[in-house]
């Protein structure tokens, strides 16, 4: 849930937006500025699974292509092979759709926290006079715009007072034109208020609604990579014990790697990715819960597209989110998690944010 500092006027979610004091959202850790370099490439948990499949395959096709596993020949094993880069592809595609949505909802949100707390400030002075406009203007600021709710209610209560204000104001002599409150040079006026509290409740939907079709391609993803990753281990336990050393089926499981002792690390997936902190422009990282088991190292990533050849800066992972940056304008962001032990390392998939001029 949003919450804003005491004064009312920072806001300190990890997935909204941005702070005037210079200083960084609550819970969020900002990386240092000069970073370890790593320049080895490491892999996402599907496609370890994906090479494996494919090393396994060619043992399988090779010295026992009449071995079915539960019904389950070398066929099977291929056609989940060729699954692989369509379900990777697809939840990427949903991935940067999510992205967008929630952006979409922090932006107009925090437009509307600016302008019910800032025009109303504008009108107070304005129309110090006018007992009537004051008077509405007392249950405006005793809504204070500390959530989601408390920030659309303020908002509700300020549109009509805004529309009262600026009929006032053009009946004065000489006639004073409307108030508006600038936002990223746009000058907003109460009818894009209005827009923006009746466009709401559309944009919520549309978030849920690709967060879930997310979920689900994420989650296919991962039972493509369980069912794939069953069969081929299934294959080398049937055929370890079924061959003995030194006959060629037996001396080819060599050629597929196994993971031996500590179990390979579980990825820790990035749930939002958004600008926001310190001038606006760092890049704020926040997680879905339960990821990371096994893992002795736990960090974030990130590379700066035509600046880093690849992901060169690097930080401690710190559960309740990270900040990253400062970044500049028009910089395009890509970020992943790493997660390492002894049996190897994972990564997260990669999430993408171009950096845009702060509110």
């Amino acid at each position: 849930m949003p919450f804003y500092d005491d004064d009312s006027v920072h806001y300190d979610d990890e997935s909204v937006f941005y702070d005037d004091d210079g200083g960084v959202e609550a819970g969020l850790n900002p990386l240092p500025q000069n970073l370890p370099s790593f320049g080895t490439a490491y892999m996402e948990y599907w496609e370890i699974t994906k090479d494996r499949a494919q090393k396994t395959l060619s043992v399988w096709n090779l010295h026992t292509p009449t071995l079915e596993v539960a019904g389950q020949g070398p066929a099977v094993l291929e056609g989940k092979i060729d699954e692989f880069e369509p379900a990777a592809q697809l939840r990427t595609t949903d991935q940067d759709a999510f992205d967008a949505k929630v952006r979409t909802v922090g932006t107009a949100l925090l437009k509307m926290k600016i302008l019910a707390t800032k025009v109303a400030q504008i009108i107070d002075a304005q129309l110090s006079s006018d007992a009537s406009i004051q008077d509405d203007l007392g249950d405006v600021f005793r809504i204070v715009p500390r959530s989601e709710p408390t920030i659309l209610a303020r908002a509700r209560a300020l549109y009509p007072v805004w529309v009262r204000a600026n009929t006032v104001l053009a009946a004065m002599t000489p006639a004073a034109g409307p108030i508006t409150r600038p936002i990223q040079g746009v000058a907003h006026t109460a009818v894009m208020l209005k827009a923006l509290l009746d466009g709401y409740t559309t944009m919520i939907q549309e978030r849920n609604d690709a967060e879930s079709k997310l979920n689900k391609t994420r989650g296919a993803l991962r039972t493509l990579d369980r069912t794939t990753d069953r069969l081929a281990k299934d294959w080398y336990q049937i055929v370890k014990n079924t061959y003995d050393p030194g006959t060629p089926a037996y001396d080819a499981l060599s050629e597929i790697p196994t993971e031996q002792g500590t179990p390979a690390p579980d990825p820790i997936d990035i749930n939002e990715l958004v600008q926001g902190g310190a001038t606006g422009l760092q890049v704020l990282v926040s997680y879905i819960a339960g990821g990371g088991d096994h893992a002795t190292t736990k960090q974030i990533e990130y590379k700066v597209n035509g600046i880093d050849a690849d992901f060169a800066h690097a930080a401690d992972l710190d559960p309740s989110g990270n900040a990253l940056g400062p970044f500049v304008v028009g910089q395009v962001v890509q970020v992943r998690t790493k997660v390492s032990n002894s049996s190897g390392v994972r990564t997260s998939a990669v999430r993408t944010i171009t950096m845009e001029t702060p509110l």
